[in-house]
């Protein structure tokens, strides 16, 4: 009832107001038109004189009619939902076409995220009115870049289009940079600009300077283009702070490390927790539900307990197989929960030993019983069992069969413990109080008489640091540098650890965060304390000093901004750029492609691409989708390869150029027969036979199909060793400086360069050989797992498997200009080559040049599975039996699988029953591998027992708690008289190495040699066997140029460029701008002054 007086009262008054002074009188045809309906003609009429303009409308002209209409269109919806906007319209004789005129075009126009269909036509007659009318002009805006550049209709759209916010998505080899040069140069020209007032923005120096070659050098336009560091340090200048030295990433190491190793010790609450982080939670936990995910954890956890890592660990052994002494001082244990316990023993100077025999001959499945510790403190002597399930016996890892198996098993070890009067302290994974089982067994062991002396911490974390290779300090420093980093890319302050803190219940990720903080606020004293400044703070405090209104518009006046690679932007980054332009009112204008989104793990976040109109606020989306890089062959690979991600941003990209045999891989080998010498390089001496074939086969097209004799070859890695890797192979050269590799067999037939996937974002390459394509945690996918704390920090995308690792090999994919050849290992090929492969419709034209010997059904099976149970093993000393043993880490209530040769299958390592001190091994037997004595003598002296798969089959048992029938049987195993009481040191390895001794592979490296021309000394290019890489030819051709031109600037040779330089040229021979400025002591103004001679004079001879 209130709601229709509302009504009847609104309706009552609607008609009696006059016109207010502010309407024109010319607009009204009768002075009793309410003011309601005024204002709608008046409205009209303003948006019709909009739409009569030749000009593209953004949503900035007509926001000021939308503000001030509003209340006039909800008027209009309230009589309209109350049904008497007709008895409105009667009752004061109202045109009402004018009414659902107004009505329409303003809630078209009313809600910005959507753009008004009206507005939508004219804008796109404007812009085909305009694409014809301005051919002339458009045909040829680039032509001072390049004469060949033509714009193609969609640039040609993004040149003129006018919105205020526009993301262009551009495929791989679209041509970014040539659109934006054009966009700049139509602004400044056409639309009468100041070109100081266009602020073009990338990432890296190197676009950069791409952007100032285009828009600066060739088309004259002195607009400012930088990288976003160089805009803030630029504004906190004009809001006049202090200059400040600007400081790299390895300021950071440098702090926090030197705080870590030296400081920290002035603060015993932060030295008694990170020792706890290292004791405890050094490697992050597995807690998902995922079994394999959890296999895959196991495989690559970090076992090594404290007091190892602290070289306090000393183990001699014997080994069984060439009887010499062993001295092991690296303890690994199966799980890392053990690795807990046993630091915590070792905090609290408890003497253990981990995995002994038991004191009593029991057997456990036929192997000698060993409880996971023996702790002893005075006369005292304990064995503790720490079980991998729940106190009340539940676990998610196990079927109930196996469960089932586990509790009978504790059951059996506590009779067998209480049968010999042992002392057994036994613990759970965890406990129904919630208490973690560290608790507990500080509990047990004063319960049984244990007292609890914890080492002093400052005393451990000193002996820490003396000891320290590249383990704890380096590790967490590394890890403290990655998170702070991410920390303040996301534009967050000190305040954030607390409320990361609040909202999380993860134990360690609480601990880690008191840690950082500590080291954050150490750094950010440092920087001040030194007057220096930081990229990441660089763009947070100018973002920060617009925000707080200490810097004007008549400061910072741009009408548009301009950013290249928007696909890399991060949260830090976008406030600025977010600031600027809504402190100057301007435009922007985003360009980038989503994918090639590559840099979550620095900061960048993808949905503010994907979602960049909702971001802003509004806007419009432009595609270009034209490629004039690659062929529509390689294209339909690599984009059907990226988008199997549904996430991604559909392109359909289209090009000109057609290829046959786009895609290629060779396999090859890893492996050597055992018979045979080991080749030099080892597996990589295969790898570099295969990249041989490759560079082979490019340059057999070349020839084919009449291309440039000396090929452009780019060879792509996944990492930076990936090519210090192929130098192995005596094939290739590595030159140490500039990271460069050199082919030993092709020399001078091909320009050879190496980058990394990430690297070689936004270059090309006549042909592109990827490296790296091994299933293994450093290939390609990679499979590092980022440290759970990131997640806090840095925004990952989980919306497809190995998203950004997709993304990346599209990149690679796409940086040819004709083929992509990939060596791979044929017996453990990434998975990217499995999809590749086993999709032939969904991927044509992949040729396989060889054979893979595996399934190509793409699985995340851990290698190195255990036959019996399959989770993982580890390959590790045994120090039971004096052998390097392949070890299952489930735990032993479950499978207790040990081998020495992973060729026996389910054969695994038994006590022997014939003799006292042998075990049963893995052997070979004439019809496949048996087990047998490791007492076994070749003069039949020792113990002959032998047993078939079949017998191993009938004979084994799985029971726990029989005495050992062998105990009364005769010994053979006599130790070494030198391994006792030797009063010398043995040698000491590590218990990862191997045993037996290896020639090291080495690298092969360039070297120098001194060369004459004339009267001039060079010390050229030469590969490992001295063999001259440098064009000797070409070298004397620019020897000649660079004494020219030093004539004709009347100054002496070296001047223009050094010998050293000049060797370089020679030797790379750069084709391009590019290429030449990535020359070893070529600057930007060199360039400038003299590149193109030279790039000519080198493209002269190389066609000749």
């Amino acid at each position: 009832m209130p709601r229709q007086l509302g009504i009847v009262n609104f309706v009552k008054n609607i008609g009696r107001s006059k016109t207010p002074p502010s309407i024109d009188i010319s607009i009204r045809d009768h002075d009793n038109y309410p003011t309601e309906y005024i204002r709608t003609l008046t409205f009209n009429e303003a948006f019709n004189i909009l739409l009569s303009q030749d000009k593209f409308i953004a949503r900035s002209d007509y926001k000021h009619l939308v503000e001030q209409y509003r209340d006039l269109s909800q008027s209009y919806a309230i009589l309209a939902q109350s049904n008497i906007l007709n008895e409105y319209v009667a009752k004061h004789n109202l045109d009402i076409k004018a009414i659902n005129c107004f009505r329409t075009a303003f809630d078209e126009m009313a809600d910005f995220a959507t753009e008004s269909p009206t507005i939508r036509k004219h804008n796109d007659a404007y812009i085909s009115h305009h694409i014809k009318s301005e051919k002339f002009y458009l045909d040829n805006i680039l032509k001072a870049c390049d004469p060949a550049i033509s714009l193609d209709r969609e640039q040609r759209e993004v040149v003129l289009s006018e919105e205020d916010h526009t993301l262009v998505i551009a495929g791989a080899g679209a041509g970014k940079t040539t659109t934006v040069a054009a966009k700049v140069r139509y602004l400044v020209e056409k639309r009468g600009v100041d070109p100081s007032k266009i602020l073009v923005i990338s990432f890296t120096n190197k676009a950069v300077e791409e952007l100032r070659g285009r828009i600066n050098s060739n088309l004259g336009i002195p607009c400012p283009i930088s990288t976003f560091h160089s805009v803030g340090y630029t504004i906190l200048r004009q809001g006049d702070e202090d200059r400040k030295k600007i400081v790299g990433e390895g300021y950071m190491y440098t702090v926090i490390n030197n705080y870590l190793k030296s400081s920290v010790l002035r603060n015993p609450e932060v030295v008694d927790k990170l020792i706890l982080f290292f004791g405890s939670y050094f490697t992050a936990p597995y807690e998902g539900e995922k079994l394999n995910e959890y296999f895959q954890f196991v495989a690559k956890a970090d076992c090594s307990t404290l007091k190892g890592n602290l070289r306090e660990y000393v183990q001699h052994i014997v080994d069984r197989k060439t009887l010499k002494t062993q001295t092991l001082n690296n303890e690994v244990l199966r799980s890392m929960e053990e690795v807990r316990i046993a630091n915590f023993l070792y905090m609290y100077q408890i003497e253990y030993e981990y995995e002994p025999i038991y004191q009593y001959p029991i057997l456990d499945a036929n192997k000698p019983y060993t409880p996971d510790f023996r702790i002893k403190q005075g006369n005292k002597i304990s064995y503790i069992e720490h079980f991998g399930i729940t106190e009340d016996h539940r676990s998610d890892r196990y079927t109930p069969e196996e469960l089932e198996k586990y509790i009978s098993r504790i059951d059996d070890k506590k009779q067998v413990h209480a049968k010999h009067k042992t002392d057994l302290i036994y613990t759970y994974s965890q406990y129904a109080d919630g208490r973690d089982y560290l608790l507990h067994l500080r509990e047990l062991l004063v319960a049984h008489g244990y007292e609890l002396n914890k080492r002093p911490t400052e005393e451990v974390y000193k002996k820490l640091i003396e000891t320290e290779e590249s383990k704890y300090i380096t590790r967490l420093t590394f890890l403290l540098c990655t998170f702070i980093n991410n920390f303040k890319t996301q534009g967050y302050g000190l305040e954030k650890f607390a409320e990361f803190k609040a909202a999380n219940k993860n134990v360690r990720t609480k601990l880690f965060l008191d840690i950082c903080k500590v080291c954050y606020h150490e750094y950010q004293k440092v920087l001040e304390e030194q007057h220096c400044i930081d990229f990441q703070d660089m763009i947070n405090e100018s973002a920060e000093l617009i925000r707080q209104k200490r810097i004007g518009k008549e400061q910072l006046d741009y009408r548009y901004i301009i950013v290249d690679e928007y696909q890399d932007i991060s949260r830090q980054r976008y406030n600025l750029i977010k600031e600027l332009s809504q402190l100057c009112n301007a435009k922007i204008m985003a360009v980038g492609d989503d994918w090639q989104s590559i840099y979550a793990f620095s900061g960048s976040i993808l949905p503010l691409f994907t979602r960049f109109c909702e971001a802003v606020g509004y806007g419009q989306e432009l595609k270009i989708t034209r490629t004039y890089r690659n062929a529509q062959e390689i294209i339909d690979i690599a984009g059907t390869f990226v988008q199997k991600n549904s996430a991604q941003i559909k392109k359909e990209l289209v090009s000109p150029k057609r290829i046959i045999n786009p895609v290629i891989i060779y396999p090859y080998v890893e492996t050597f027969d055992k018979g045979k010498e080991r080749p030099e390089g080892g597996k990589y001496h295969y790898l570099g036979i295969a990249v041989n074939k490759a560079i082979e086969e490019i340059l057999e097209y070349n020839t084919a199909e009449r291309k440039s004799r000396i090929a452009s070859i780019l060879l792509i890695g996944r990492y930076g060793f990936d090519a210090r890797n192929l130098c192995y192979s005596k094939q290739f050269n590595y030159d140490e400086k500039t990271g460069k590799v050199y082919s030993v067999k092709y020399g001078s037939k091909i320009k050879l360069q190496f980058l990394t996937a990430h690297s070689s974002k936004g270059l090309s390459a006549d042909n592109v050989i990827i490296i790296n394509a091994k299933d293994e945690i450093y290939g390609f996918p990679s499979k590092v797992d980022d440290d759970p704390v990131l997640n806090l920090v840095v925004s990952n995308d989980t919306s497809y498997n190995y998203a950004e690792e997709r993304r990346l090999f599209y990149v690679a994919l796409t940086r040819t200009k004709n083929r992509v050849f990939i060596v791979t290992p044929e017996k453990r090929p990434s998975e990217f080559i499995k999809e590749l492969l086993s999709d032939p419709k969904s991927y044509p034209n992949v040729t396989l040049q060889g054979e893979l010997k595996t399934d190509l059904a793409i699985s995340n099976v851990v290698k190195d599975r255990c036959p019996i149970c399959g989770y993982p093993m580890q390959f590790r000393w045994n120090k039971n039996y004096g052998l390097r043993l392949w070890i299952c880490t489930n735990d032993q209530e479950i499978c207790g699988f040990m081998t020495n040769d992973k060729r026996g299958g389910e054969l695994s390592i038994q006590k022997c029953d014939w003799c006292k001190d042998g075990y049963l091994i893995v052997k070979g037997g004439r019809s496949g591998p048996i087990l047998g004595c490791t007492n076994y003598k070749s003069d039949k002296s020792g113990c002959g027992r032998l047993l078939s798969q079949e017998h191993y089959r009938v004979w084994r048992k799985d029971n726990f708690g029989m005495e050992d029938p062998s105990k009364d049987k005769p010994a053979y195993f006599h130790a070494p008289e030198s391994s006792a009481g030797n009063p010398q040191a043995p040698e000491m390895i590590s218990a990862k190495a191997n045993p037996a001794t290896k020639k090291k592979a080495e690298i092969y490296t360039i070297g120098y040699s001194e060369r004459m021309i004339e009267k001039d000394g060079f010390k050229v290019i030469v590969d490992a066997n001295g063999d001259i890489l440098t064009d000797m030819q070409l070298l004397a051709k620019l020897r000649t140029l660079r004494q020219t031109i030093a004539q004709e600037n009347g100054v002496v040779a070296s001047r223009i460029l050094y010998d050293s330089v000049l060797v370089l040229l020679a030797t790379d021979r750069p084709l391009s701008r590019e290429e030449f400025i990535d020359i070893k002591g070529i600057t930007i103004s060199t360039y400038m002054r003299i590149g193109e001679r030279f790039i000519a004079e080198i493209k002269k001879h190389v066609e000749s």
